[in-house]
């Protein structure tokens, strides 16, 4: 027992004095890179065990001086895909332990040391939460509640609190990884559009590591500032997963295929109505139980959140638009 513990706390200090590479993948992202590296510098490890990189998308604006003038070390992508990103990232990384946050995130201080108390030989990667900041938009703010209350479906990326466990997925907004695993499971699939991350971590596991999250390692993101970007988002989500589950049967769960089926089904219903108006108050009971459970659940976090009562109609229409464009996308990766 006694040369057990010694052997741990022997891993920890190793792992408390090696280098990290942390890797940020950005594109035009000048409105918060600066907030973003200004908390990195600020983090409570020794500055000569850290190296910021950027993996810039040829931005048009002037996200590159600004990393510039925080000494990160800068590679140019012309891929556009996000899985490209990481990986040429990670690739090009001189540390132990590859560290991935995004350019609209800010990270606790403590945020390094959180995360790598929980590597021992056999935890290949370790995360936490990702919190909508107090100072962010009110919008952005109800994106980030939705986002949570999504979350408890099994997803992962707006998931919070809890306690240290074992988890299938840590979102790539917050995340440490060993270099050497990356390497061994062949680094991220750069074809997936989204999705990416998940992909990568089932890849891990079923090599038979684990991966840990601990509620103590924040990062702080800001959310989808527009209905567009918010859209865009959901959309480019279902059809990342679906592309997945292509790859993985099993990385696809019930309510992965439910959205893309309600619309499939009221779709259907629609175009037989005009053989029969049966088809028509079809669909329009789906749809109106539909609506009913997603004002409930609007009430419901307007209540939990006690924000003002014309929040109801933004959690409203932000949860149909989640379910409809990430359905629609979903149904387009089936093909792509």
């Amino acid at each position: 027992m006694m040369l057990f513990k010694k052997w741990v706390n022997e891993e920890v200090a190793f792992t408390l004095t090696s280098m990290v590479s942390i890797v940020i993948p950005t594109k035009n992202s000048s409105s918060t890179l600066e907030k973003c590296l200004s908390s990195i510098k600020n983090i409570d490890y020794s500055k000569d065990k850290i190296e910021v990189i950027i993996v810039d998308g040829y931005s048009t604006d002037n996200t590159v001086e600004i990393a510039k003038r925080y000494g990160c070390k800068i590679i140019f992508e012309d891929k556009q895909v996000i899985s490209y990103a990481r990986d040429i990232g990670f690739r090009h990384a001189k540390g132990d332990f590859i560290a991935f946050t995004d350019a609209d995130c800010v990270v606790d201080k403590k945020w390094i040391k959180e995360l790598m108390k929980h590597f021992n030989e056999n935890v290949a990667a370790v995360g936490g939460p990702n919190i909508t900041p107090e100072d962010d938009t009110e919008f952005a703010k109800r994106v980030g509640i939705v986002l949570s209350f999504l979350s408890k479906a099994g997803a992962r990326y707006g998931l919070i609190g809890g306690e240290v466990r074992e988890v299938h997925h840590n979102p790539t907004c917050n995340v440490m990884y060993r270099k050497r695993v990356l390497e061994e499971v062949g680094g991220f699939n750069c074809k997936l559009i989204t999705v990416d991350d998940e992909e990568l971590d089932y890849r891990i596991r079923k090599k038979g590591y684990k991966i840990m999250y601990t509620p103590y390692a924040i990062v702080y993101h800001y959310r989808k500032p527009t209905w567009k970007k918010f859209i865009k988002m959901a959309y480019t989500y279902g059809l990342g997963r679906m592309q997945a589950i292509k790859l993985h049967k099993d990385m696809g769960r019930w309510f992965h295929f439910l959205p893309s089926l309600v619309i499939l089904i009221i779709s259907v219903l629609l175009l037989l109505s005009f053989i029969n108006n049966i088809f028509l108050w079809s669909a329009i009971a789906m749809l109106s139980v539909g609506s009913i459970i997603t004002f409930i659940s609007s009430v419901y976090l307007c209540v939990k959140y006690n924000k003002k009562k014309d929040s109801v109609i933004t959690f409203f229409l932000l949860i149909i638009a989640w379910v409809l464009f990430w359905g629609i996308g979903f149904i387009r990766g089936a093909f792509k």
